[in-house]
């Protein structure tokens, strides 16, 4: 009895593991900077709890990173925040002033009976520095101008 226990346990966690939408999404973010990572899901899920996690979003929810509460739309922890909008069937999660260790794979979670409904999404952080220069042509002309993830402004 206890083996075949264990072995429905095992069942059911490599279903959880295994069993993901087909749909997947890339981001990238600059260091420092902010990611929004728009989550879309079906009208029926409108009021079922959204969540991301990060990593492999085991079934025991160790890896969620923020979650809404049933019947609310919208979350924060940190630098992690989820907005829910229910009438575009979308949620969104911003995170904000980015680090290196923010890259990776993340899925987009929608709490249901059974198993829970993923979108995967990996992020990619570009290491960012701000370089300011001041350019000094005569008294009174200054210039600046910002660097950050390979773009330029002036």
């Amino acid at each position: 009895m206890v083996n075949l226990l264990v072995l429905t346990l095992k069942v059911v966690l490599l279903l959880g593991e295994y069993i993901r939408l087909n749909e997947h999404m890339s981001m990238e973010g600059c260091e420092g900077g902010k990611a929004e990572i728009r989550c879309p899901y079906k009208e029926e899920w409108r009021s079922h709890q959204k969540y991301p996690c990060k990593g492999d979003c085991s079934v025991f929810n160790k890896d969620k990173v923020i979650k809404t509460e049933a019947g609310e739309n919208s979350a924060s922890n940190g630098r992690y925040s989820l907005k829910d909008n229910r009438e575009e069937s979308v949620f969104i999660v911003t995170i904000t002033n980015l680090t290196l260790n923010d890259a990776g794979r993340y899925w987009c979670g929608v709490d249901k009976w059974g198993q829970d409904n993923y979108i995967k999404v990996n992020l990619e952080v570009s290491e960012g520095s701000v370089f300011l220069s001041f350019l000094m042509g005569g008294i009174h002309k200054i210039a600046l101008f910002v660097e950050c993830c390979g773009s330029h402004a002036g």
